[in-house]
């Protein structure tokens, strides 16, 4: 099922733009994104010395949900995954054991009037060894992802009537939720007159991001957005 919507306010002069999806993920694909998201997008999300921390991106609102069945986060999460891994073999069959693993990025600091600081810290749970990197987690072997859950949200800074000034505010959101052989997909932006519908094709991380959607799916998730966007404008 494919939803699409524009909210103008008049007020401000801006559009929300509302889209999600869902596909179908082959045999694989679940493991593809989640190799994708890890060791692909997450390293390009990190900046300058401190590989832990994230300037105008954080994870998913804690009550922004998608799919039911999956933990509610207790703050801010960039990703979620569950699944088995193999601690063992038994006659010729592995012994499986259930895991998971969430990374967190709560508010750190402001950087003056424009820029804002979350710190990334991964939590793992279950029969995971404490040597496997959680950027491994889509490709190391014997591992059986269930289900993986990933938010991205980016700040830009915007005057606003509140502060009298410029703040950072969340301008765009995707958010992905993968369970077995289906993934979810919303995606939201708030743009003025003057900025492009598509400010997702505009910014590296979520064009890195598309691009794995694309690869695990087969689907071109940046086109059908701006093709359901402009149907409904």
């Amino acid at each position: 099922m494919t939803t699409a919507k524009v909210s103008k306010n008049w007020l401000l002069g801006t559009r929300l733009l509302e889209f999600e999806t869902s596909y179908a993920l082959p045999v694989g694909g679940l493991s593809s994104l989640i190799d994708g998201c890890l060791r692909r997008l997450n390293p390009n999300l990190a900046h300058g010395p401190h590989h832990d921390e994230l300037t105008d991106f954080k994870g998913r609102n804690a009550q922004d949900l998608i799919l039911p069945g999956i933990a509610r986060p207790r703050t801010d999460e960039l990703f979620r995954i569950g699944g088995s891994i193999a601690v063992a073999e038994t006659k010729g069959a592995f012994v499986w054991e259930p895991f998971e693993a969430v990374c967190y990025s709560p508010f750190t600091r402001f950087e003056g009037a424009h820029h804002i600081v979350f710190t990334t810290t991964t939590e793992k749970a279950g029969a995971l060894p404490s040597w496997l990197p959680a950027r491994l987690l889509g490709s190391a072997a014997p591992i059986k992802p269930t289900f993986f859950r990933y938010g991205l949200e980016h700040f830009k800074s915007r005057l606003t009537f509140a502060s009298l000034g410029y703040s950072p505010q969340v301008t765009e959101s995707m958010l992905i939720d993968s369970v077995s052989d289906s993934l979810t997909i919303r995606m939201t932006c708030e743009v003025t007159r003057a900025e492009s519908n598509d400010p997702f094709s505009e910014n590296e991380p979520y064009t890195t991001l598309c691009s794995i959607i694309k690869e695990a799916t087969a689907h071109d998730i940046l086109a059908d957005f701006r093709s359901e966007i402009s149907r409904v404008a």
